[in-house]
């Protein structure tokens, strides 16, 4: 049997969905060739996994900005993976494009589960002719995406709200819930560079800093001052995940850490990995989804709005965290763990 996954973005996705997605095929078909479709670095972690037979890595190149850009070069990916000849094809992807690269897959007569576009790929140039997709379209999953998933729809719904739903973060909610993925979900992978090593001295802890994610809610003001803070505290405070240093020296380094103070973005989903314990700077988005052990507290009405755009005078004022309330908690953290 033979086997593809589909997961291209974000680096935290592929780390939270892909990776344990991966573990769960190689549980159920432990003969089976397993390989995985994912975009650039992603591609990287993934290649770290034994459980894991190829990578089929997207490049930047391949997946340009503009949609009509893309379209082409999409197709010419489902023509190289029907080439491939697998028996199943699962997207656990939401984004618009690799729901393309499925829809397309689904139309040429493949086995396609998971998420694919609602309308056919006939259907989709004769809208972008005519001039019918409006670009919210491409922007709200909800109205292009259609599933073999049986619980998709409620990923659209504010699902951590729900009762239900309260203790599972947001890997359980997708793969155990949305996908009715049954088994356990693991987070870990052993495969990275064990030899790394920090300059700081014995009993000194180490904290790794990942304060800026891609759009304004993931931005942490006061980086600077937190780092100058935890230093005068004794702490040794690293902070590189700019993507020029590699995966497996990356985790090997978040193993060796002794806790990572991050905002919502992909390295807390690597820390996870390598069992290195977060401190998560929430801003708009509620602590229960991502899962951290600590997280600073709330402080406006309007936190967990788990919007990207922001309607106060302040923009994303969740994200003013006075750097010395941090300090605290992260010795109060320590303190417990003594």
């Amino acid at each position: 049997m033979k086997i593809l996954l589909l997961r291209m973005m974000g680096l935290g996705d592929v780390a939270s969905i892909l990776l344990p997605a991966a573990k769960i095929m190689r549980q159920r078909y432990p003969d089976a060739e397993l390989d995985v479709m994912t975009f650039n670095v992603g591609a990287e972690l993934m290649g770290l996994m034994p459980e894991v037979d190829k990578v089929h890595m997207v490049t930047s190149e391949q997946w340009p900005s503009e949609m009509q850009e893309a379209l082409p070069r999409f197709i010419d990916l489902a023509e190289y993976l029907a080439y491939e000849q697998y028996d199943q094809i699962i997207n656990l992807d939401t984004w618009f494009m690799p729901c393309v690269l499925a829809r397309c897959l689904k139309d040429m007569g493949l086995p396609v589960l998971g998420n694919y576009l609602e309308i056919s790929m006939q259907e989709l140039f004769s809208s972008l002719l005519s001039f019918d997709i409006q670009q919210s379209y491409v922007k709200q999953p909800w109205q292009y995406i259609e599933s073999t998933f049986p619980n998709m729809p409620q990923w659209f719904d504010r699902w951590w709200d729900k009762p239900e739903f309260a203790e599972m973060d947001y890997p359980q909610f997708y793969l155990n819930h949305c996908c009715q993925f049954p088994e356990t979900i693991d987070i870990s992978l052993d495969n990275f560079d064990k030899t790394v090593s920090f300059p700081s001295s014995e009993h000194q802890r180490i904290i790794a800093l990942s304060t800026s994610g891609r759009v304004a809610s993931k931005q942490y003001p006061y980086k600077d001052e937190l780092m100058r803070l935890l230093e005068d505290e004794g702490y040794y405070v690293w902070g590189e995940f700019n993507g020029e240093v590699s995966m497996d020296v990356t985790l090997g380094r978040l193993a060796k850490t002794d806790l990572l103070i991050t905002v919502a973005t992909a390295t807390q989903w690597l820390a996870k990995l390598v069992a290195c314990p977060s401190y998560m700077i929430t801003g708009p988005l509620p602590p229960s989804i991502l899962g951290a052990e600590i997280s600073a507290e709330k402080h406006i009405d309007c936190q967990y709005c788990a919007q990207s755009e922001c309607h106060l005078d302040t923009p994303f004022a969740c994200m003013d965290i006075k750097p010395e309330l941090i300090v605290q908690q992260v010795k109060s953290f320590f303190n417990d763990r003594q």
